[in-house]
């Protein structure tokens, strides 16, 4: 069973910049999209900590030269993007909302091996099925795959049964619907899986904002 813990989120800012943090390895950087059509289907289905509906998730990898990016599995394949334009992504209308989570001091020793393990999964394809197990990945699977392999193969984030079912109406939605038809996939409804949301809502993690 999911162990689901509520956090109190400091002082928060809608739009975290690259100087308002002391950046960490292994941080876990949430977004909140504000535009597109698949976060507000993600937004429909799931819930996060405290009141945001988070729709990405990447991990901080800080590079010999001290230089911040982001792996994050994203359309069209997993890649390592500088921090600032994780961020602020160029050519958007709106930045997301980005909030902050460290994983928790008895976790630490396994990010090295995480974020090793990640670096070799760059070029990797999205998994636009979102099914485990397929050598593809969409967000927040690849922070849960790169954990696990880091502890000895054992969950650190805990899997959830998946629904694309809206939570007003509890059918799936026409978003998710259209989504999965327009690239004739089978909606892996009531399957084992993971999304920001719930990831955010973790125990082995700390919400933090730093100055």
């Amino acid at each position: 069973m999911k162990k689901i813990i509520s956090f109190i989120l400091l002082a928060i800012p809608l739009f975290i910049t690259a100087q308002d943090i002391k950046w960490k390895n292994g941080d876990l950087i949430f977004q909140e999209s504000c535009t597109g059509n698949v976060g507000e289907a993600i937004k429909s289905v799931t819930t996060s900590v405290d009141k945001y509906h988070f729709t990405h998730v990447g991990i901080v990898y800080i590079d010999e030269k001290d230089s911040i990016y982001v792996l994050e599995a994203t359309i069209p394949k997993v890649v390592l993007t500088p921090l600032s334009e994780y961020l602020h992504p160029m050519g958007e209308n709106c930045y997301p909302k980005s909030v902050v989570g460290r994983i928790k001091p008895e976790f630490q020793n396994l990010i090295p091996q995480a974020l090793n393990y990640g670096l070799t999964l760059i070029g990797k394809d999205y998994d636009y099925g979102y099914k485990l197990d397929n050598d593809k990945y969409y967000c927040s699977e690849l922070i849960y795959e790169i954990f696990k392999h880091a502890n000895n193969s054992k969950d650190l984030f805990s899997l959830n049964i998946m629904t694309f079912k809206s939570l007003e109406t509890g059918k799936i939605t026409d978003s998710w619907f259209e989504y999965f038809e327009s690239r004739s996939l089978a909606v892996p409804e009531g399957e084992l899986g993971i999304n920001p949301g719930a990831m955010s809502r973790s125990d082995v993690l700390d919400i933090i904002r730093e100055q």
